[in-house]
């Protein structure tokens, strides 16, 4: 009887841990496309490049720390090496790709932009492939993050958690850096008038 009484509860409480658990997934989700949308609206502010590879290159950035944390010893400091790593390699090819091919066409149509770097975003597709396969690549979790936590009933990984509390903080330190810093101030002014920025003799 007192089992009876008491499934309602249980099962509102399941209704609310479930819908709970998929509100943070979709969080997590929204933290990890806007890491890599802030990248694509800074760029596209500064330069108007549509940067069609830009997936890619955090794809490339992806399949780099794997390899390069697999590679390593187990272990925090090789495990954030090999993110770092990877970031800084995919940032030395990133320049490669504006020296050789997008420098020669900012003068050009932004159609022209856009078609170049969808060529771009092609190449290193199929390099993807020929390189590393069609099978999904499951790498190592963050140590300390590759446990869970335990909301009424459900759980959800602390790595999810992680990213909705590091994408706040990474758009304050944005905003900070766009609206506190001579520099934020020269690319918000590079938005709006890139020809009279470059007039007053700001490269």
């Amino acid at each position: 009887m007192a089992h009876q009484a008491l499934a309602p509860f249980l099962q509102v409480d399941h209704a609310l841990g479930a819908f709970i658990v998929q509100f943070l997934t979709g969080l997590s989700d929204a933290a990890s496309l806007f890491f890599v949308a802030a990248g694509l609206s800074l760029i596209f502010g500064v330069s108007r490049v549509v940067n069609m590879a830009h997936g890619s290159f955090y794809m490339i950035g992806a399949y780099l720390a794997y390899f390069v944390i697999s590679f390593l010893p187990r272990g925090v400091f090789c495990f954030w090496s090999g993110i770092v790593i990877a970031a800084i390699a995919v940032g030395l090819f990133g320049v490669v790709i504006e020296v050789l091919l997008l420098r020669r066409l900012y003068r050009a149509p932004e159609l022209f932009m856009l078609m170049a770097t969808f060529a771009v975003l092609l190449v290193i597709q199929d390099l993807a492939l020929w390189l590393f396969g069609a099978e999904d690549l499951i790498g190592p979790r963050a140590p300390g993050l590759d446990g869970s936590v335990n909301i009424m009933g459900a759980l959800i990984p602390e790595y999810d958690i992680a990213l909705i509390i590091i994408a706040p903080l990474i758009l304050l330190g944005l905003w900070l850096l766009l609206n506190r810093t001579r520099w934020g101030v020269l690319i918000r002014a590079a938005t709006e008038d890139r020809e009279m920025l470059a007039a007053l003799g700001v490269n």
